[in-house]
């Protein structure tokens, strides 16, 4: 078995998805490490449920083509049910249709369901360990992500003892009712009552911004932890009406089917709200094989387990040939939006820039 690769691709969400079909179109051969099932649920892409904020990824552009046949051949009855039915585009469906498309149509492309446990950098390249063995490739491209810290709230589990957990609010993240990304989700709470949860500038600056772009009634739940606004910040919250709470979360009020109605706070106050937008920071920044081959990162006042990727402008770190895409990486003369098309658009620089090496190479020794 050869294990010698043009590239190797490490991280199953949505910039290793591109980097990967990417690469199978240019004609190079590849791994791709999708990452277990643990690391997987670890990824921030597991909680965004709908992906309506990019052009062309919404569910018309499809139905209306299916109802057009269905109609044509007055299919009338399924035609109907089409029209009734809501369907969900997330990066869970666009990551496993990647999968079967390059297992059906592309050859070059290896994709292993397992974790990558370190990478080496040599003269020669990169050596990347795994369970299965090792592999060796010219170029890497990680795309390991970040996950956001997540709130805790003390309720009673089924046994009626207390208990403090993030997944409380889990079902409520998988119906798109709690939100982490105001850029790809923040649309959804147009009319509605939304709590920011947060304590930082951050979480006051994110009310703010909700506010001014939907003029909306907002509450800033700190869940027990005392404010840290500015002067300034302050003003402006109170201008807009928004009330900030500082008591802790003690139950998720809801209906069924799940449907968020609102946060009980200690003391029994109940603040209605329709959405919550978690504003808590990063837990955590998957850079380990960054470290692991001396790239630099960036947020030197951040624990090293939150800091992000030094990259420049075609995804590449300070290592030659190992390129970081997607929510890890940052790049030091502007901020990157990070977003799914952000995402892709960065593997897809750094794929081609890959093959650029390597077709230049290939001329070189001809000459």
């Amino acid at each position: 078995m050869n294990k010698h690769f043009d590239l190797i691709i490490i991280g199953g969400g949505i910039a290793g998805s591109a980097a990967a079909l990417r690469s199978a179109q240019n004609g190079q051969r590849a791994i791709w490490f999708l990452g277990d099932k643990n690391t997987r649920k670890r990824s921030r892409s597991q909680w965004v449920k709908n992906l309506d904020n990019i052009i062309g990824f919404h569910e018309d552009v499809i139905k209306t083509q299916v109802l057009k046949t269905l109609n044509k051949a007055k299919e009338n009855r399924a035609a109907e049910l089409i029209a009734s039915e809501h369907y969900e585009i997330n990066n869970r469906m666009i990551i496993q249709n990647t999968i079967e498309r390059l297992q059906r149509d592309y050859r070059e492309i290896e994709i292993r369901g397992e974790i990558v446990i370190s990478v080496e950098k040599s003269d020669s390249g990169f050596r990347v360990h795994s369970p299965s063995g090792d592999y060796f490739a010219a170029a890497v491209i990680s795309a390991t992500g970040v996950m956001d810290e997540q709130p805790a709230i003390t309720q009673p589990n089924r046994s009626g003892e207390l208990e403090t957990s993030p997944k409380w609010l889990y079902p409520f993240a998988n119906r798109e009712q709690l939100l982490y990304c105001i850029r790809c989700e923040g649309h959804l709470t147009r009319d509605e009552v939304v709590a920011v949860i947060g304590h930082s500038s951050t979480a006051a600056e994110l009310a703010m911004m909700l506010f001014e772009r939907y003029e909306n009634k907002i509450y800033i739940l700190t869940n027990g932890r005392k404010p840290d606004f500015t002067r300034d910040q302050q003003t402006i919250l109170k201008h807009y009406g928004v009330n900030v709470k500082s008591a802790k979360i003690t139950t998720i009020q809801s209906e069924r089917p799940v449907k968020l109605q609102g946060f009980v706070l200690e003391g029994g106050e109940t603040v209605e709200v329709r959405f919550a937008l978690v504003s808590l920071g990063i837990h955590r920044v998957y850079n380990d094989f960054a470290r692991q081959v001396g790239a630099e990162l960036m947020d030197p006042e951040m624990p090293v387990d939150k800091r992000h990727i030094l990259i420049d402008r075609k995804g590449e770190t300070t290592v030659k040939n190992f390129f970081a895409v997607g929510d890890a990486a940052k790049r030091a003369d502007e901020p990157i939006m990070k977003q799914v098309y952000t995402a892709m658009e960065y593997a897809v620089r750094a794929v081609d820039t890959i093959d650029n090496r390597r077709r230049k190479a290939r001329r070189a020794k001809l000459l």
